[in-house]
């Protein structure tokens, strides 16, 4: 009996850590939309991608940041300089050597193709697009405003389409990638930081890889 119930614990064990992983994951993502919907007044719904693969999509600029970052902590360049707030985070990140770890590491796991499930807040409006929609939309044929103005037809107004990467961590420090883009003309891509205080992931910063 005692060997049955050891059994169904070593069993059951690596479910339950995958489970509470993926809630936390989520939890993240979660965290970090909300702040992006109070960014722009609540007014917003999410269209995130449900599948996306980097490595065989365009470079969403994960490397040339790693390489930015990698030089910054060798001293053989300086970051360009934003708000106060901004220089205070890249300096924790400067600070902690680890950073730089976890992003190589999000650099390898970008090259992988990611699938993400709508385990989101309701009050979030997150609406997933599959692969087939995003392309039908999205194909290459015609021009960019035109497919824009068939996203926006089909999605409630505004509606912003995201990606996202799978979350990196050491079980201290959290990181991933994320990408907002709207009408065509408006977009920007990011590292986004979190790091856990007293048992809960809290969102502390964003690195600004590209926008326009």
């Amino acid at each position: 009996m005692r060997k049955a119930i050891i059994g169904l614990l070593l069993f059951i064990a690596p479910a339950w850590l995958f489970a509470q992983t993926e809630q936390e994951k989520y939890e993240m993502y979660a965290q970090y939309l909300h702040s992006v919907k109070a960014e722009v007044d609540g007014g917003a719904s999410f269209v995130v991608r449900a599948s996306t693969d980097y490595g065989r999509t365009i470079d969403p600029g994960i490397s040339r940041s790693v390489k930015i970052l990698r030089r910054w902590y060798q001293g053989g360049n300086k970051l360009l300089s934003g708000n106060k707030q901004y220089d205070s985070i890249m300096q924790k990140i400067k600070a902690d050597t680890t950073w730089l770890g976890l992003m190589l590491q999000l650099e390898e796991k970008m090259s992988e193709r990611f699938v993400v499930a709508n385990q989101f807040s309701p009050d979030l409006h997150v609406t997933l697009i599959s692969d087939e929609a995003y392309h039908k939309i999205f194909n290459g044929r015609g021009s960019l405003t035109k497919a824009w103005g068939k996203f926006e037809t089909k999605y409630r107004d505004p509606a912003y389409l995201i990606d996202l990467s799978a979350v990196v961590s050491d079980g201290k420090r959290a990181l991933f990638y994320f990408s907002r883009a709207w009408g065509g003309k408006a977009g920007y891509t990011s590292v986004i930081f979190f790091e856990k205080e007293n048992g809960k992931w809290i969102y502390f910063g964003t690195d600004l890889i590209f926008m326009s």
